[in-house]
């Protein structure tokens, strides 16, 4: 049998660290009445009982937002510690019309969030989002360094692949590029969503990218299609790089560049990994 049978037999192990007992409940009996005896599942009342199971390295860990006892962002950073680089944590909070609130986000996913969702949380775009995570379809081009992520995304267009870039700024920002099926279908950059956060990604110049092989929101701002969106904000780009070469625009972020001989403009000084090669070590 192939390596995909032998992860659908595979019994992995969740632990819900919810400050609502009832939606912890509710949650429980939807997995469990999907995925039957494939899971184990665990529940975490408080932080102090979230860290105590997940000493036992369990695959997914779904965190509140407020837990009675601690802030659930505080536990970020700990329970991934626990857990590994190789298992999962997804962030549950917001109630409102907004929410998470943007700076939250960031701050959840530069701490260590695998996925983020708002409250009421759609169990069927949940459970979607269990699957990617536990049963990864084995990526085709585990080896990216060096690529610049327009390429990246052309690539994974190309072969109509669902893919999430999760893009850290050095400066402390966080954006997110979410593909499906090979189109992009959500973007955000802090409080800018769809073109205008595209644009502001693709003039970030140092960080990291990182990349899993499943589509992390259910969000929809993008409705362009992706070849027009990577022409249109290449295009803005190019004109960019005009105003700042002749003096027009005064783009500090293209000053900046002018100012570092070493710098080519491209996105290369960005450090590319694949979640999906750490799992594989």
């Amino acid at each position: 049998m192939g390596d995909q049978d032998t992860q659908e037999r595979k019994r992995h192990v969740i632990l819900l660290a919810l400050g609502k007992p009832d939606e912890a409940l509710l949650f429980e009996q939807h997995l469990m009445s999907t995925f039957g005896d494939r899971l184990e599942i665990y529940r975490a009342p408080s932080g102090f009982d979230a860290m105590s199971l997940a000493m036992n390295r369990p695959n997914v860990v779904l965190l509140d937002q407020r837990l009675p006892d601690v802030m659930g962002l505080d536990m970020i950073e700990p329970i991934r510690e626990q857990i590994g680089a190789e298992n999962h944590l997804i962030f549950v909070g917001g109630s409102g019309k907004g929410g998470i609130r943007p700076g939250m986000r960031d701050e959840a996913l530069k701490r260590g969030a695998t996925a983020l969702f708002d409250r009421p949380v759609k169990l069927d775009v949940f459970v979607d989002t269990l699957n990617k995570l536990l049963y990864p379809i084995p990526p085709e081009h585990p080896h990216i360094n060096g690529l610049e992520m327009i390429d990246l995304i052309q690539a994974f267009f190309n072969k109509r692949m669902d893919r999430t870039f999760r893009i850290f700024g050095s400066d402390g920002r966080v954006g997110s590029i979410y593909m499906l099926g090979g189109e992009i279908t959500h973007i955000e950059c802090g409080a800018q969503q769809g073109f205008q956060a595209m644009i502001e990604l693709m003039n970030w110049r140092t960080g990291e990218i990182r990349i899993w092989d499943a589509c992390l929101s259910a969000e929809r701002t993008n409705k362009m299609p992706t070849q027009s969106l990577i022409l249109d904000a290449a295009r803005e780009m190019d004109e960019g790089v005009q105003r700042a070469s002749t003096g027009g625009g005064g783009d500090p972020l293209f000053d900046a560049m002018e100012e570092d001989p070493g710098s080519s403009g491209s996105s290369d000084r960005f450090r590319i990994s694949a979640l999906e090669d750490e799992i594989d070590k």
